[in-house]
């Protein structure tokens, strides 16, 4: 299910409605997605379910696509509201890393027909994790969960971490587009586990 959006209460209260009428749109937009599917679903049917007008729609998305890449920036790009704890508190670098990439995909079956269309749609999936308002840099989490284990003797001095971090990286994101393919037989969990113990088992000392 996708993350609402945090009200900060520092906020004037112009930008508080603002925040409070674009949540609304994104949390109506999900539900008719999900019940009626992204091309079946017409931009009335979301403000008429968001409760408000329909020129309120463009002031916030230009296009319906847009509201997609911003219910794709919720569901993958999570990173900043991942609990510390559900990484740290794994014993060894390749638990954290595993225990990162459930916690991102934690939640993805419930909208796999949509992470689908965003696929179709040529939306770039790192794209929906680096953006501005992604409290921690997917990469940089990564670097450092390497570096962490390079100094712990659990890794090979000479492993370059940011190449490390690039690699799991990138097959993390291949794996949700081929778990967006109908030929994908295991579950999501299970396929980034084997991706972490093969860049591992390279690198483990």
């Amino acid at each position: 299910m996708a993350q609402s959006i945090p009200v900060h209460n520092n906020l004037p209260l112009r930008e508080l409605k603002k925040q409070e009428k674009r949540e609304r749109l994104l949390n109506a937009s999900l539900r008719l997605f999900r019940e009626k599917g992204y091309e079946q679903t017409k931009v009335s049917e979301i403000t008429r379910a968001a409760g408000v007008a329909k020129g309120t729609f463009f002031n916030y998305f230009p296009t319906k696509e847009r509201v997609l890449l911003a219910l794709g920036e919720q569901m993958l790009g999570r990173l900043g509201r991942i609990e510390s704890n559900d990484i740290f508190q794994q014993k060894t670098t390749r638990g954290k890393v595993k225990a990162m990439f459930h916690a991102l995909a934690a939640g993805l079956n419930a909208d796999r027909e949509l992470v689908k269309e965003m696929v179709y749609r040529g939306l770039r999936l790192p794209d929906l994790v680096d953006n501005s308002r992604a409290q921690l840099d997917f990469r940089a989490m990564l670097v450092l969960l390497i570096e962490q284990g390079k100094r712990k003797g659990e890794i090979r001095k000479d492993a370059d971490a940011s190449f490390v971090a690039d690699a799991l990286y990138t097959l993390y994101f291949q794996q949700i587009v081929l778990w967006c393919s109908k030929n994908f037989q295991s579950s999501l969990p299970d396929q980034l586990d084997r991706v972490v113990d093969l860049i591992f088992d390279g690198i483990s000392l």
